[in-house]
């Protein structure tokens, strides 16, 4: 039987479609866009994709959302709102014959990076993935943590200020409500900029051009992650922290900020022990790790 393991991450914007062995190394990989967010058309698209790939030994599924990871159903995604109750294991199982397991993005995301980034050693491993929302996966002692409830891992919703902004969430003051898509904007609005160069990329060249302007605009991201992070080291005391996403790719121009702020605040002993950085697989992290996590 074939040992290569496929990993699908399912995004607002795009699917992500990989063939990998068992070594990690990626064999196939298809990327459409989520033009007709329908889930039967879009479930449809996935399989005929997934019949190219030959034989494969199981299928993983990383989507955001509320996942009942048990059971293979996204619950709710707020990047599909279309999407309710829709069992993809079952559908995947049905139609394929091959064991398909369901979890939430950024918890497959920290499964990957705990593989990749981590190499199994770094036991204790926060992953956040830094996009339109912001998202976080657990692995606690070498094992993913997704509490009593699946619901574990969301970290773009600690609250950082009760009387902050708005959250897509609904709650004030959340972090995603700070440095998710809307946030930066706002920030990179509060700089000068236009919706145009609010874009994180477009920011990000302004910035490692020397603008002084985009420069202050990713301090500000870098400090309220770093209020973020604070709690997060607090609580569990992590051996790594990795960032994935669109944002992690200008984590350079965070990096400073970032530690600066949180040596003001953070006990020292946990600080110094924690190693973060973004990861080296950011791209794929999330289809990587739902294709390992279907293995285990």
């Amino acid at each position: 039987m074939s040992e290569n393991l496929v990993g699908i991450d399912i995004g607002g914007t795009k699917i992500l479609i990989i063939l990998i062995n068992k070594k990690g190394k990626i064999i196939k990989r298809i990327e459409f866009p989520m033009i007709n967010k329908q889930y039967k058309n879009v479930l449809e698209k996935i399989l005929l994709n997934l019949k190219t790939f030959g034989k494969f030994k199981s299928i993983g599924i990383g989507s955001a959302g509320d996942i009942n990871s048990k059971k293979g159903i996204i619950r709710y995604s707020p990047n599909i709102p279309e999407w309710k109750n829709i069992n993809l294991k079952k559908y995947f199982e049905k139609k394929l014959k091959v064991k398909t397991i369901v979890d939430n993005d950024a918890n497959c995301a920290a499964y990957g990076s705990f593989v990749l980034d981590g190499k199994r050693k770094n036991k204790n491993l926060i992953t956040l993935t830094l996009g339109t929302g912001i998202g976080g996966g657990i692995v606690i002692d070498g094992k993913l943590y997704r509490g009593s409830t699946g619901s574990a891992g969301e970290i773009g919703h600690i609250t950082i200020n009760p009387n902050g902004p708005k959250c897509s969430c609904g709650n004030p003051g959340c972090l995603e409500a700070y440095i998710g898509k809307k946030g930066r904007i706002s920030i990179a609005k509060s700089m000068g900029f236009n919706k145009h160069v609010s874009d994180t990329k477009i920011l990000t060249e302004y910035a490692r051009n020397g603008n002084k302007n985009a420069i202050a605009a990713f301090s500000k991201i870098a400090f309220y992650l770093a209020v973020g992070l604070h709690n997060i080291i607090h609580i569990f005391n992590p051996d790594m922290i990795t960032f994935s996403g669109g944002v992690s790719n200008s984590f350079d121009l965070l990096k400073d900020t970032l530690m600066k702020e949180l040596n003001k605040f953070t006990f020292k002993t946990p600080l110094k022990h924690v190693k973060i950085r973004k990861s080296n697989y950011s791209k794929d992290l999330g289809a990587i790790g739902a294709a390992y996590l279907s293995r285990e």
